[in-house]
């Protein structure tokens, strides 16, 4: 059987398991490599005979926590696993032979929630709910936290009123969102009107999610953390 960490890139874009002990780390955010450090099963299934005999039955977990230490900021991670065999999630029950590998579905401390104190308080608690739905792979709950992130950001410049498309707007003519990041913010409000409201023929995906939650961040950036850092310099 080859080692699930065979033949695998030293990094990627996603976070930290037992599958790959390497990639983003939720809490300095940097490319690391992790150490697990400890494990403790939490979903358990019985069945099967101990190993050791004696006709006791032995409990086999399809779950577990696992603890890995960043080798970059030296802090540790926590993460819950579930048991893969080959390519596929054991708990779908398409067969019982084949490799096995723990791969993470849920991160603790959150990635992304750490942002600047530049942004206002308001609009940092509805962001990180918003992070906090996507992690829970939750999209459609993402973007209808991403829409509300907008909203408050039209609110913060004083547009209170209206339709959110027509506050989008003013914005944009005011000079405080450029055209293009305009357009992103509608974006966000369209997607996030389709999360919103049920409709089978309209579906929203993790990859869409990822995207505005990228665009939300780099527009909060735009608007709060260049403008007050480019202060601080030219009051030194």
């Amino acid at each position: 059987m080859r080692s699930p960490n065979e033949d695998l890139p030293l990094t990627h874009d996603g976070l930290p398991d037992s599958y790959r002990p390497n990639g983003l780390c939720p809490r300095c955010g940097k490319q690391s490599s992790f150490e697990a450090i400890g494990e403790l099963p939490v979903t358990f299934s019985g069945g099967m005979m101990h190993p050791s005999g004696g006709g006791k039955p032995y409990p086999a977990y399809s779950d577990k926590v696992t603890c890995m230490v960043c080798r970059h900021c030296q802090q540790g991670v926590v993460v819950i696993e579930e048991e893969w065999i080959d390519e596929q999630p054991s708990r779908l029950g398409f067969g019982k032979g084949g490799a096995i590998s723990y791969r993470g579905v849920h991160w603790w401390p959150l990635p992304q929630t750490k942002l600047s104190n530049d942004i206002p308080k308001d609009i940092v608690d509805i962001f990180v709910e918003a992070m906090t739905t996507y992690y829970a792979k939750a999209p459609r709950a993402t973007v209808v936290m991403l829409r509300r992130t907008i909203e408050a950001i039209a609110v913060h410049f004083g547009q209170e009123k209206g339709s959110l498309a027509q506050r989008l707007q003013k914005l944009t003519e005011e000079s405080i969102l450029q055209p293009s990041l305009g357009e992103w913010a509608k974006e966000i409000r369209l997607i996030g009107n389709q999360g919103a409201h049920y409709d089978p023929a309209v579906a929203v995906s993790m990859e869409d999610s990822a995207q505005l939650l990228n665009f939300s961040q780099e527009l909060m950036k735009y608007l709060f953390e260049l403008p007050a850092e480019l202060q601080r310099r030219r009051n030194t």
